[in-house]
């Protein structure tokens, strides 16, 4: 006899699908909920102590497929008294030209007539390589540690095509680094390797600072950091400016990233509390680090490349293109403040025939007004199969601001070629 399957009732299936909603929507409150709290805050945002890979041989730099005693492994303290951990890669032209001194045990370095007297240790060679090339300052994003496969690979395309030495830090909390990472935490360690460059000869003007996803907020902080510093003659006097900044995939602040940041570039994080905007705007004011970049790089008063990859699923594009029309504020007609008056009769927004608030006559003429004058201010072209550039100059003698918008890349442009060797062209390396 045939059995004969009754479905279940649609209501049934309702009714579970129904409490499989509400279960995730509880998941999400109790993640949302515990997002408030400074601990948690921290673990969800830096992902520190996810140390990828694991087990690493920092000490080792050869198993993760750098050459022989190209990059070395070095200790950093801070002001605060933490210990980074950090690797030092010499530039390419220079690892060719002192191999057989690289090579060689310590021991027996003193008695290289090709080296000075004073070249008699590793750290007399990293002296010898900062003299000689550029160095690049490299700020990775969160998570993992400098011994993660697509960071390496970022050093080694640095001291190639660009023909400079690398200095990539851990920061605190992060790797064999000690401490907890903070905003404030993270660009005193940026601090300490600036002052670790400069205390083996490394001039201001040789330095690159290049930061790539969260370094791109800890690279402004820092930048802005230095700015801070020259506020009275004297201080001016011995101001310390990089060669330039580099943002790799960065975000405006993290509060507008919580907004656009999209899961696996597929699930919005912030989407279901656009429901509850009172409840979003509490849990923003609970954030203790903001990384606000929007805020700052305006201040800065060096060469400027922001770079960022259509493609990109962790940081919409618009982030970069933000930072970049923060340039251009100032120097384009503003558009009025829009008050609660104003939103509730229309005045002259054609909700209300009689106004009772000058503003002008049409958004969409003052839109005009605004891209005909940024056309006048910004320079564009496009890179032929990396992408378009766009440039900006005025009032700036310390140098260009560049936003090379790549139609390629995703989260790691830095390791398109082309972008490479804008970077070579912009800031004269390579």
């Amino acid at each position: 006899m045939t059995a004969v399957i009754i479905p279940k009732p649609l209501s049934s299936q309702l009714q579970r699908a129904r409490r499989f909603c509400l279960i995730l929507g509880g998941i999400y409150i109790l993640l949302v909920a515990l997002g408030t709290t400074p601990f948690a805050q921290g673990q969800l945002l830096f992902m520190h102590n996810l140390k990828l890979p694991f087990f690493a041989q920092y000490d080792m730099p050869e198993k993760y497929d750098l050459a022989p005693f190209k990059t070395h492994n070095v200790r950093i303290r801070t002001t605060d008294n933490e210990t980074l951990g950090a690797w030092f890669t010499f530039a390419d032209p220079f690892y060719a030209a002192h191999k057989a001194h690289l090579f060689a045990p310590p021991s027996n370095l003193s008695s290289l007539s090709s080296l000075s007297s004073s070249s008699s240790s590793t750290d007399d060679l990293i002296r010898a390589a900062l003299r000689a090339h550029p160095t690049i300052l490299f700020l990775h994003g969160t998570t993992g540690t400098r011994v993660v496969r697509i960071r390496v690979q970022h050093y080694q395309a640095f001291a190639t095509r660009l023909r400079a030495n690398v200095l990539a830090p851990d920061y605190r909390g992060f790797a064999d680094s000690t401490g907890t990472p903070s905003e404030a935490g993270l660009t005193l360690d940026t601090r300490a390797a600036w002052d670790w460059l400069r205390a083996r000869g490394a001039s201001p003007e040789s330095v690159l600072v290049v930061g790539n996803s969260l370094g791109t907020g800890v690279a402004v902080q820092f930048a802005s950091a230095l700015e801070e510093f020259g506020r009275t003659e004297a201080e001016e006097a011995v101001r310390e400016r990089p060669r330039g900044v580099v943002l790799l995939s960065p975000f405006s602040k993290l509060e507008t990233l919580l907004d656009t940041y999209y899961i696996l570039g597929l699930v919005p994080l912030f989407a279901p509390l656009r429901t509850f905007p009172y409840l979003a705007n509490f849990v923003k004011k609970l954030m203790i680090n903001r990384f606000d970049s929007l805020a700052k790089i305006v201040g800065l008063k060096v060469p400027l490349l922001i770079v960022h990859a259509e493609d990109d699923l962790d940081i919409p594009v618009s982030h970069a293109q933000m930072l970049f029309d923060a340039f251009l504020e100032k120097h384009l007609p503003p558009f009025p403040e829009i008050t609660a008056e104003m939103m509730k009769e229309g005045n002259g927004l054609g909700a209300s025939p009689t106004p009772t608030v000058e503003v002008p006559e049409s958004f969409a003429t003052l839109s005009q007004e605004r891209t005909m004058r940024r056309r006048e201010l910004v320079s564009v072209r496009e890179m032929e199969r990396v992408g378009r550039v766009e440039v900006f100059s005025k009032d700036r003698p310390e140098g260009e601001v560049v936003f090379l918008r790549s139609w390629w890349g995703a989260h790691d442009v830095g390791l398109v070629e082309g972008v490479q060797d804008y970077m070579a062209e912009m800031f004269n390396m390579g």
